[in-house]
């Protein structure tokens, strides 16, 4: 497999704090005023020669906001290294063989020349996927489930030569998505005083979403308190926590970027058809045609025993109070929310569909713990 090399010397990089968006250090660490000096290039990253061309442009000729590296040379600085972060300047990395992933997941896994590499386990983000992939990468359609009322953007999501899923962007899920280039659509958000984000007294929900910076991780209008290691490490109490609601109490159709705070509403922006309500969609009552999303946990019956938090079903809150100083370990039924994240990963991850456990070995009767039976849990001895 030819892979995506960064050539990044970022032992250079100290960028202390950089667990928040504000980060501090020499502005040249990233950013040049011409991309020359010394008669030499000032771009950081770079890809492999043979690969495909228009990648070669866009890699390592100077690109807007006079970023010497782009999305990837920062957070997949070597998708075959040991380290989930680059401990010298706290950058969390997307793409690795780190015996622990992070939140999201890792993009490690949709390497075909990784032994357990398959497209179908995350999205397929250019850049990281093997080379063979490239040309099947180049979207003929659009995502599964995708209904343009759900997309926010300006100019909706964009298909056909040469348009490819992006870390950010009109085509990615980072930054502003009206905007279709990824540099501008993250633009200045690295900069922001997140505060408002992270566990602490200055913690709070007023003012996120208001731009890039002070949304979740950098997803468009999304709440939620983000883990300062980004579950590196996991405990009863160090986690992220997801801002949820209940379905129909805040959605709306068409969505706009106005109606939008929840994980589960940002993942609707491209997989609109599994947020739809009414017959055809996730529905408002049982039967159940889709596992729904965006329901309470329910308080009774097998439901009821889920209190204690579990990183491998996470649920959403409704709110997250001003000054929160850690995530909660419990569960409240009939207050917190079923998400998308409680059974999918964002990135990619072991298991197919971006799942967080293996679904095939989920046996109704045949015991075991973990994954469905996390909130099901009468199911796996009946």
């Amino acid at each position: 497999m030819q892979r995506v090399i960064f050539v990044c010397i970022l032992i250079l990089f100290v960028l202390s704090g950089f667990a928040y968006a504000k980060v501090s250090g020499n502005c040249n660490n990233c950013h040049t005023m011409h991309n020359s000096q010394n008669a030499s290039g000032m771009v950081l990253d770079s890809i492999a020669p043979g690969t495909d061309p228009n990648c070669t442009t866009c890699h390592n000729e100077p690109r807007s906001v006079l970023l010497r590296l782009n999305c990837l040379g920062c957070h997949g600085q070597d998708p075959g290294g040991a380290s989930n972060i680059v401990l010298l300047s706290n950058i969390p990395q997307v793409a690795h063989k780190a015996s622990t992933d992070l939140a999201a997941g890792n993009y490690r896994y949709v390497f075909q020349s990784d032994p357990q590499g398959d497209d179908a386990k995350g999205h397929n983000v250019h850049g990281f996927n093997d080379i063979s992939d490239d040309t099947y990468m180049t979207l003929a359609n659009y995502p599964p489930g995708f209904k343009s009322e759900y997309d926010p953007s300006a100019d909706n999501y964009q298909t056909g030569n040469p348009y490819r899923i992006m870390c950010a962007g009109r085509n990615g899920c980072h930054g502003n998505r009206d905007y279709s280039g990824q540099l501008q659509a993250v633009k200045g958000a690295h900069h922001e005083n997140d505060t408002l984000l992270k566990f602490g007294a200055g913690f709070t929900e007023t003012g996120q979403g208001d731009t890039v910076g002070k949304s979740y991780r950098f997803l468009y209008k999304v709440h939620g308190a983000e883990d300062s290691n980004w579950e590196a490490t996991l405990g009863a109490t160090d986690h992220n926590e997801y801002k949820g609601s209940i379905y129909g109490s805040s959605h709306s159709s068409p969505q706009t970027w106005d109606s939008i705070n929840t994980i589960s509403e940002f993942c609707a922006e491209c997989h609109g058809d599994f947020h739809l309500g009414g017959s055809s969609g996730i529905g408002s009552a049982s039967p159940w045609l889709r596992h729904p999303t965006d329901i309470v946990l329910p308080d009774s019956g097998e439901y009821s025993a889920y209190t204690a938090y579990s990183t491998e079903a996470p649920v959403a809150r409704q709110s997250i109070p001003a000054g929160t100083t850690q995530a909660s370990g419990t569960v409240t039924p009939d207050t917190d929310i079923v998400m998308c994240l409680s059974c999918h990963r964002a990135h990619a991850s072991l298991y197919p569909d971006i799942l967080r456990w293996d679904y095939s070995t989920m046996v109704s009767g045949g015991g075991g713990s973990g994954g469905c039976f996390t909130c099901h849990t009468l199911k796996d001895n009946m």
